[in-house]
Formats: C-alpha cells, structure tokens, sequence
C-alpha cells in the first residue's frame, strides 16, 4: 500500500523549487505527526483537493498563485503552514480522505484546518473553511479565514439582513463547505420556498439539495438513489436532464452496480449520436474513481475524435485524460499534443490542455524506485 501511495504522491508532482507555496512531503503514516507538530506550534494545516491533470480550475489556481514564484502574498500568507496536496478522484486518495473523515465539493477544493492536542485524522481538525474551485476572492478567503472570520456566521447575518434567495444559497454553500450536511438542506429548503424562483431554477436547485449534501458532503449513495427516485417521480420530464443522469450513474458506479450505470449511460449519453453528451460521459468515468467503464470509454473517446472534428480537440484531451488515468502515460501525452496543436491559443480552452499536457510529461519524466514506484 506505501508503494502505491508513492506512487501516486509523485502524480501530484512536486512544486518547482520556487513555487510560491511549500507543499509537504509526506504520505498518509505521517498524518498524525504534521497534526500534532501543527497543534504544538499553533500552526494552519491547509489540504488542497485537486486534479492538475484535467481540472481547469485547479490548472488555473496552481499557475496563478501556487506554483507561480511571483506569487509572492500566498507565499507570505502560507509560509508558517503545512500543506498537503490531495487528488481527490485518483486511486487511493479518494479512499485516503473517506478515511480522513474529508469531504469536497469538487476539484479543487481548498480546506484549512487548524488541528488541536490528541487530532489523529484531518478531520477531526477544527475547519476554518472550504473553499470550491478558484474564486476571485480566493486569496482573501484564506486570509480572512486565517484571521479567524467565520463564514456561516457570516452567511447567517446575511440571511437576517436580507432574506433573499441569494442570502439562502450563500448559507447552504456555508454549511456544506464546513462539511454540515443536514444544517445545508435545511437551507435548501428554506431556499425552495422562496415564490421568487422560477421553475427552471427550483428545478436545478431540487436536484442541488440533493446532490451536494448526500451524495458530495456525506457520500451516502443508496441514499442519493433514494432521493433521485423521489426526485424524478414528481419529474418525469427531467429522466434526461444531464444532472440526473450523471448524479445517478456517479452513485451507482460507486455502489458497484456497474451494469446499471452502463445501461443508464447507454441509453441516455451514448445512444443519441451527441458530442456534447459523449464529452459528459467522458467527463463521468474519468472522474470517478471506479475504473469499471475505463475501457469502454478510452475506445468511444478514440472513436468519437474522429467521427466530430468539429470538438477533435476537447476529445482528444478528454482521451487523453483517459489513457493517463490507464497509466498509459505516453499515448495521454500524444492525445494531449493533438488537443494542444488543434486549438487556438486564445481559446479559453487552450491554457487547460497546454497544462495536462505539461503534468502527463512531468509524470512521464519523473524517476522510478527500486520497487517500480514513480519517486
């Protein structure tokens, strides 16, 4: 088990010698150590939740602030704390951070925590805040935070100087942040009261209350299949909402009812001969951390590059994010190139694939232990 961790701490790559923010070395043993040595000396542990293979947003943070060396607020701010990098779907981490009691709302995911005498497990860490993917305000979150502002609080005024609908999604996201699954639905429903709402957005939001609380936050996934059954039964026009879908397929797959998701994703992502909705179905397996549909997907990525030109280059990088995640490093690099060479360099799109296609030649180029281990 060391060895497979080694070999996935080096896929997270480790931070150019002049990144601005010092990343640790570490591996899970010595969790109960950097908490007790972070409680001793009064110090902030900060756990970043990432993916900078294929995550636009942690691509971006990573070349705006944490691995830019003239970063240099982040660098100061960060100095005197241990941070931990984290993939959040890549075998074994995902297991790593049940088994740290962590949850996360989506890559990347931010969390600072500042750990007490006796904490064995990040999660028993008192959480100072979560912050979701890379925000303008990103940098002052952390600082505030730091300084020991509190956001539920903050979001709870909110609501009683406003009461608006606006006020109640920023409380949900409150809760869930700090990992408070049942104080968020009870903000969603507050939220869905609201006569303000149109049916489009209580719709999108019904569907939220369930999907970040009981299936991100809590991960309790015969219970999200529960609520889904409720939730299109009063919707049977929603059955092919993409959200749905997804949201079904992720909690199936994560039940090991692999049959049924490939049935689900068949008939509602694959049957209609769609590249929108063949990119969502990438999107799906490659992010989740069951490697059930890895090969099936790897041949319709292959396949669906050649058959719609007109995305060749977002296939292709969802392909090669594939073949990485196959550990086929050298045939990702290839589909990364292609994205690369058929993309515009003021697309929005061309600083991501620019990036996975830097991280796979990183991985590829990275030295190998005696055991077979990427170091």
């Amino acid at each position: 088990m060391r060895s497979l961790f080694a070999a996935a701490v080096v896929s997270l790559l480790a931070a150019p010698a002049a990144a601005a923010v010092r990343f640790a070395d570490w591996t899970p043993d010595d969790v109960p150590r950097l908490l007790a040595d972070a409680a001793e000396h009064d110090r902030i542990v900060m756990v970043l939740i990432t993916q900078p293979d294929w995550c636009p947003a942690c691509i971006a943070l990573d070349r705006a602030l944490l691995r830019n060396p003239e970063a240099q607020d982040v660098a100061a701010l960060t100095a005197d704390w241990t941070v931990l990098e984290v993939l959040g779907y890549d075998a074994p981490w995902p297991e790593f951070l049940t088994a740290q009691g962590l949850s996360f709302q989506g890559t990347p995911t931010t969390l600072l925590l500042k750990p007490a005498p006796g904490d064995e497990r990040l999660g028993e860490a008192r959480r100072l805040l979560a912050v979701a993917g890379f925000p303008d305000d990103y940098l002052a979150r952390l600082r505030r935070a730091a300084e020991g502002h509190d956001a539920i609080a903050a979001a709870q005024a909110r609501v009683r100087e406003a009461n608006d609908p606006a006020a109640w999604q920023e409380l949900a996201a409150a809760y869930l942040a700090a990992g408070e699954a049942e104080a968020a639905r009870r903000a969603y429903r507050s939220l869905l009261m609201r006569d303000e709402l149109s049916p489009e957005e209580r719709r999108g939001l019904s569907l939220e209350a369930i999907v970040q609380p009981t299936q991100r936050v809590e991960k309790d996934h015969a219970r999200t299949l529960a609520e889904l059954d409720e939730w299109v039964a009063a919707r049977p026009e929603a059955r092919d909402d993409p959200a749905y879908v997804e949201a079904r397929a992720w909690s199936l797959l994560a039940l090991g009812r692999v049959d049924e998701a490939r049935a689900l994703t068949r008939t509602h992502m694959l049957e209609p001969d769609d590249a929108d909705l063949l990119a969502a179905y990438l999107y799906l397996v490659f992010r989740h951390p069951s490697e059930a549909l890895l090969a099936d997907a790897e041949a319709r990525a292959r396949e669906g590059a050649r058959k719609h030109p007109e995305q060749a280059a977002r296939l292709h990088a969802a392909h090669g994010r594939i073949l990485r995640r196959q550990g086929r490093l050298d045939e990702a690099e290839a589909a990364f190139r292609r994205a690369v060479d058929q993309t515009p360099p003021d697309h929005p799109n061309y600083t991501t694939y620019v990036g996975q296609l830097e991280f796979v030649r990183r991985a590829r180029a990275a030295p190998v232990d005696a055991a077979g281990a990427k170091r």
